[in-house]
């Protein structure tokens, strides 16, 4: 058996690195704004164009341009917009931290096959495993840029079973977001396991949830037992 894990909010605290790098550069390019204001409006313009990229319709530097125009001024050259979002990466990288509960269960699964499925840019998201010290406890990582299938689509974790060579059914993935990582492995033939770190679960969501990757180890035994 082999146990895939997400990154971004999974074992990389995102949320929070993202609303520091938003403080820093609201304190940038706008700071007249009210902060929720602007900090608003810089996630929407992600949430709009970040997808694009995910499917391969644009490049991310398109991306780039266009979140930036959207949210912070419309008449920045390419080489502004680059500019501004160096600087957000920068403070982004800076913020990168792990969850604690991230390398406690690591090490209870020291004996296991653990990978890594991820949406977002290969070179990003393995130099957020690096910094972190966890790019050695994985025997594979597989990023969306990397294939051109982005979760939830089920090529992907496929992809990523036929690389350890395991099927589906010998898979687990765990994963903080219902219907990408959840939903998305299970129709793909994995058995997903959802982290709902933000305690969201209702009657509606079909398990396995765990509230925190403490639960991790049991939910896996739990599932072989």
């Amino acid at each position: 058996m082999v146990i895939f894990f997400d990154i971004d909010n999974t074992l990389i605290d995102h949320s929070t690195a993202i609303r520091a790098a938003t403080v820093l550069l609201h304190r940038r390019v706008s700071p007249s704004t009210a902060f929720e204001a602007f900090a608003t409006a810089w996630d929407q313009a992600h949430r709009r164009h970040y997808p694009r990229f995910l499917s391969g319709d644009v490049s991310y530097e398109t991306v780039v341009r266009a979140r930036v125009r959207e949210a912070i001024n419309a008449d920045f050259s390419d080489e502004e917009s680059a500019e501004v979002f160096r600087d957000y990466l920068a403070d982004y990288a800076a913020a990168w931290s792990l969850f604690p509960d991230v390398l406690p269960c690591l090490d209870r699964l020291r004996v296991r096959r653990l990978g890594v499925i991820s949406n977002g840019r290969s070179d990003e998201q393995r130099q957020k495993l690096a910094a972190t010290q966890l790019a050695d406890r994985f025997e594979h990582v597989l990023v969306s840029e990397d294939c051109g299938h982005a979760k939830p689509s089920a090529t992907i974790f496929r992809l990523a079973c036929e690389a350890v060579r395991l099927s589906p059914l010998q898979a687990v993935y765990v994963g903080d977001d219902y219907e990408l990582d959840a939903c998305g492995a299970r129709d793909a033939g994995l058995r997903g396991i959802w982290l709902d770190r933000r305690g969201l679960a209702s009657q509606d969501h079909r398990g396995p949830i765990i509230g925190s990757l403490n639960d991790l180890p049991h939910a896996l035994e739990s599932s072989t037992a």
